[in-house]
């Protein structure tokens, strides 16, 4: 019996993840999650969307906290600045909970957000990091976002990682590097994008006729990726 597999995808800033999820999605004719999750977390916030995607997918550094902490103690006192209230783990609540109603509704691709173990047990994953030396990720960070320079390149570069590498920990207990959390890692300094989204759409084709006993009750295990492109 066949089962249709929801693709995961964790990236590196400047990998080309979001671009490769992008073209997955259209590919196979799978929904695309990904924004739709800020927007919907925005609004049971009662959030701007600005606020949201700002904190994504990274923990609220010691001063937002105390300054937070400042501003709900004195919320009318003249000069607090304007900010969000929203703790860490109320916005990681309703962005798990979301990610989940909106995964089980049918075929995904579902970008970053810890997805790789927050679906385990609820759906049939196929799980994908996407990675890449640090100058093609320069490269495409400096086409993309308006940086002045290299080191403007590396410094959003290096912050995006630890951000990530932070919140994945935090939320999951887990390494967000780590590759036995993935069935597949890709090295963009290898292989081009057409071949990558080729590749992950024949997989995700193949692994769904696949008649297996139910990879959702399957328990979680170190595992080496059955594929790794390096």
């Amino acid at each position: 019996m066949s089962e249709t597999v929801g693709i995961t995808i964790a990236r590196q800033l400047g990998s080309g993840g979001s671009r490769i999820g992008q073209s997955v999605a259209r590919r196979l004719g799978y929904v695309l999650i990904d924004r739709q999750i800020l927007q919907q977390a925005a609004r049971e916030l009662r959030v701007e969307e600005a606020e949201v995607e700002d904190r994504e997918e990274r923990l609220e550094s010691f001063w937002e906290k105390l300054v937070s902490s400042y501003a709900m103690a004195c919320p009318y006192r003249i000069g607090t600045p304007p900010l969000c209230l929203v703790s860490d783990e109320a916005l990681a609540e309703v962005e798990r909970r979301i990610i989940t109603e909106l995964a089980v509704k049918g075929p995904c691709v579902i970008l970053g957000r810890g997805a790789f173990h927050l679906l385990r047990g609820k759906a049939r994953l196929f799980n994908i990091m996407v990675h890449a030396p640090l100058r093609f990720r320069v490269e495409r960070v400096m086409s993309i976002y308006p940086v002045r320079s290299k080191a403007e390149a590396i410094q959003m570069i290096e912050r995006s990682d630890q951000d990530r590498c932070r919140y994945i920990r935090a939320f999951t207990g887990l390494d967000w590097l780590d590759t036995r959390n993935y069935d597949l890692t890709i090295n963009m300094g290898k292989i081009d994008f057409a071949t990558a989204e080729e590749m992950i759409a024949d997989l995700a084709l193949r692994l769904s006729s696949v008649d297996v006993r139910s990879w959702a009750n399957e328990p979680v295990r170190a595992a080496d990726p059955i594929i790794k492109v390096a």
